[in-house]
């Protein structure tokens, strides 16, 4: 008898396990387009914009060319063919396109595939940081961004062991930084098992420059992905599309994380944008899971885009908010939003491996 109510009991946890990955895949939702006002492609961009960075005078650096190949046979062959980029747009001439940003230096644009940007500014010098997933190591690429003359110099690398799987960076200083691991493996069976069980094997690492060494300050993660840090830094954000949650974190002086406040959104939030004036979020997401995986092994296949805002409505965490759709869109003009920046009245919205679409900020 005991026997048989455990079998029961098992079997009864395994089903709901597995529903509950089928509906996260979200079979059961479909995307209603609507705008926050006139839209377009910004032309000059088709191999992907995953990760945005905006600097205060509304110069955008846009990360293009991510490498998918873990996804091994799941991954559409012609992104094969990619060569990392970093783009550069002016939100102060909205209706231009988009430059490329040379790398000059000793650097190997041969393996250069890059995820997740951010930038420290100072007076004197402003210091790019840039994921990359280069053919035998995760590295972050550390560059100074030269304005006048738009070009970016390659400084150096930095390598460490705890990159196992790099997603997103936050600069905290000029050579320091957060970054975020997704999950522990690489093999694409591994981490399909890791990612099907929901195996809590991300962190979050404190790179310190000083030191030359990294320190795991969250253990333990399902899939944290998109990391950004509040105007004043006091507060980190981490996004979890696998939980559908952005997780508030409080930076300690020994730069250890205490967790504040967890955002449930309903949907898989990507990259995180913090608007330097209000400090409201803006969140670039996939809302339909199945479509993004679709989109994945045929770039031509569309999958749905969705941003959301997170008005915060209290300057102290615990905040108050207000969580608004700014856009949506069935794949057809933006497939698999991956960030939305916002800079005065206007939003840029990068995918992973599709376009970028540029919108007019009236009203949503």
């Amino acid at each position: 008898m005991f026997r048989n109510i455990l079998i029961g009991i098992s079997a009864a946890l395994i089903l709901q396990h597995i529903l509950s990955v089928i509906y996260s895949l979200g079979f059961h939702k479909r995307a209603y387009n609507h705008r926050p006002g006139s839209c377009r492609v910004v032309t000059g961009i088709d191999s992907g914009s995953e990760d945005i960075h905006v600097l205060r005078n509304g110069l955008a650096l846009i990360t293009s060319g991510i490498d998918l190949t873990p996804l091994g046979h799941l991954m559409d062959p012609s992104g094969l063919t990619w060569k990392g980029r970093i783009y550069l747009f002016d939100f102060k001439q909205p209706n231009a396109n988009v430059t490329e940003l040379p790398i000059l230096g000793s650097f190997d644009h041969s393996d250069f595939r890059p995820h997740g940007i951010s930038v420290w500014e100072e007076e004197t010098q402003t210091t790019v940081f840039v994921v990359n997933h280069k053919q035998h190591r995760e590295a972050i690429e550390v560059l100074s961004l030269n304005q006048d003359n738009k070009s970016l110099q390659y400084l150096y690398s930095i390598t460490d062991p705890l990159m196992r799987s790099v997603n997103d960076v936050v600069a905290v200083g000029s050579n320091s930084f957060y970054f975020t691991n997704d999950g522990y493996n690489n093999q694409l069976f591994k981490r399909f098992l890791e990612r099907f069980l929901k195996f809590p094997w991300g962190n979050v690492i404190y790179y310190d420059g000083d030191a030359g060494r990294g320190q795991v300050v969250v253990s333990r993660g399902l899939e944290p992905n998109g990391i950004n840090r509040s105007p004043d830094g006091r507060y980190i954000y981490v996004s979890s599309p696998i939980v559908g949650t952005v997780t508030v974190y409080e930076q300690q002086a020994d730069h250890a994380l205490q967790p504040i406040q967890v955002i449930d959104l309903s949907t898989s939030p990507d990259n995180i944008y913090v608007d330097s004036t209000s400090g409201d979020l803006w969140l670039g997401c996939h809302m339909i899971g199945y479509q993004s995986m679709l989109h994945f092994q045929n770039f031509t296949q569309p999958a749905a885009s969705q941003v959301l805002h997170i008005q915060l409505n209290s300057k102290v965490a615990p905040y108050t908010y207000d969580i608004r759709e700014a856009y949506v869109d069935d794949g057809r003009q933006v497939s698999g939003s991956s960030v939305a920046a916002y800079y005065n009245k206007q939003l840029l919205i990068g995918s992973v491996a599709h376009k970028l679409a540029h919108c007019q900020v009236v009203a949503f």
